[in-house]
């Protein structure tokens, strides 16, 4: 992963804390900046591509389904799992 890339990577990880710290409440653009991230990232690997759309898939559906008005507590769950599964992928080379 190249520099950009871990910047880029580092500013979904930013994303998730603010929702989780309450510094913001806007879940629905939340979801659609790691998105955002995703595709500026420009990763070719297959297989981390993958691995990022299997944690942010719950939370698309719970943004098509709640909008910002989301079961927080389960919204929480997957946002750690995320958020830990994107920590690990930073440090990787």
């Amino acid at each position: 992963m190249t520099e950009h890339q871990k910047r880029l990577w580092q500013s979904m990880i930013d994303l998730i804390q603010s929702y989780l710290s309450g510094k913001t409440d806007d879940f629905v653009s939340m979801v659609g900046g790691l998105e955002g991230a995703l595709d500026a990232s420009e990763i070719k690997n297959e297989l981390l591509v993958k691995q990022w759309y299997e944690y942010w898939t719950p939370l698309e559906i719970r943004r098509s389904v709640e909008g910002n008005k989301v079961d927080k507590d389960m919204a929480i769950k997957e946002l750690m799992s995320m958020r830990a599964f994107l920590l690990k992928k930073v440090d990787w080379d």
